[in-house]
């Protein structure tokens, strides 16, 4: 045992050193010390923000597609509207140019000094131009030429036959009723021989070819088929019409291409009508076919009562009266429709 002060030797259990007295305060043998690292502080650890893993980034898909069937079109694939194509100048002048020009070759030959020949020519010039205008309107899909071919001639050949021999039988019995050239002769013929017998011929063509043909697939196509059947029956009646007749009469009809106008009213309700049976609504498309024949005998027959009252009135005034109002009736008939087709191949739809 030895001293913790000096050194010395001292004997176990002395409890003061022999050699410099001083005081043994314990008799454990002195440890060496170890070299431990002490034990690491812990740090507050804070709170690390955790980084979520990379999005994987889906490929877009192109817009504007078509939902598949029976799938609903999400936001974003929905259609965007089509713009609007800048009118060429068949489309917007055109027509305008032929109503002008023709109603002003009205005036120049009310004296009789028209050419026969010519007239005849410009008495078909409105209804060829015409059915060029409303094909090219037709711009989302375009209809069979082999199919407005049938129409114009069935229009054109068949039906001035019909109308003819209903007209003469129906004229006979009105005959008998009044007599001729009163007011309620001139309704009559006016109402019920030429516009229900022409009007209800072109209906009865225009269902039975193209009620059930697969490209009737679109409401304007109603219209395009319509003022083709009408369109060929003008052009067939307005020759029959210039036998025996002169110049005049020749203007008179071309500058109100009147059947293609009736054709148009015809032609919307109709592609109405077929929208409503394809969508169940048996009852709702019958309706509107009436609706179409009922607005077009309307139109027609007020246009020829006109015409017929001032022909055979004898009192001057009330001649120069219906003069005035024809060309009236004509050019907002013309106007009309004109701004009618535009609006109805615009807001076309399929059926």
């Amino acid at each position: 045992m030895f001293c913790g002060n000096c050194g010395a030797q001292i004997p176990d259990g002395a409890r003061f050193c022999t050699a410099c007295g001083a005081k043994i305060e314990a008799n454990v043998p002195p440890q060496e010390p170890q070299n431990q690292t002490p034990p690491e502080v812990q740090q507050p650890q804070t709170p690390q923000m955790q980084v979520p893993p990379p999005i994987r980034q889906q490929p877009q898909e192109p817009q504007n597609q078509t939902p598949s069937v029976g799938q609903q079109p999400q936001p974003s694939q929905m259609q965007t509207p089509p713009v609007e194509q800048k009118e060429t100048f068949y489309v917007k002048r055109l027509p305008i140019i032929m109503i002008v020009v023709l109603t002003i070759g009205l005036f120049f030959c009310s004296s009789g000094a028209g050419n026969m020949s010519i007239a005849a020519a410009v008495s078909c010039v409105p209804g060829i131009v015409l059915i060029f205008l409303i094909y090219k309107l037709d711009k989302i899909e375009a209809e069979p030429v082999g199919l407005l071919v049938k129409l114009f001639l069935f229009g054109g050949l068949l039906l001035p036959v019909i109308a003819i021999i209903a007209e003469m039988a129906i004229g006979a019995v009105i005959s008998l009723i009044t007599y001729e050239g009163s007011l309620l002769y001139c309704f009559l013929e006016a109402f019920v021989v030429a516009a229900c017998t022409e009007e209800l011929c072109k209906y009865a063509v225009l269902k039975k070819l193209t009620w059930k043909h697969p490209a009737f697939n679109y409401r304007f196509d109603g219209v395009v088929y319509s003022t083709t059947v009408a369109i060929g029956f003008e052009v067939v009646e307005n020759l029959i019409y210039l036998i025996g007749s002169t110049a005049d009469t020749a203007y008179v009809r071309a500058a109100f291409p009147g059947h293609c106008i009736f054709g148009i009213y015809m032609g919307y309700y109709y592609g109405q009508a077929k929208t409503l049976e394809l969508n169940g609504d048996i009852t709702g498309s019958s309706k509107m076919r009436k609706k179409g024949i009922i607005t077009a005998i309307i139109i027609h027959g007020f246009y020829d009562f006109i015409c017929f009252v001032g022909q055979y009135t004898e009192y001057e005034l009330i001649q120069v009266v219906t003069g005035l109002g024809l060309v009236v009736v004509m050019v907002v008939l013309n106007v009309t429709a004109y701004k009618n087709i535009k609006k109805f191949a615009y807001d076309d739809m399929p059926v």
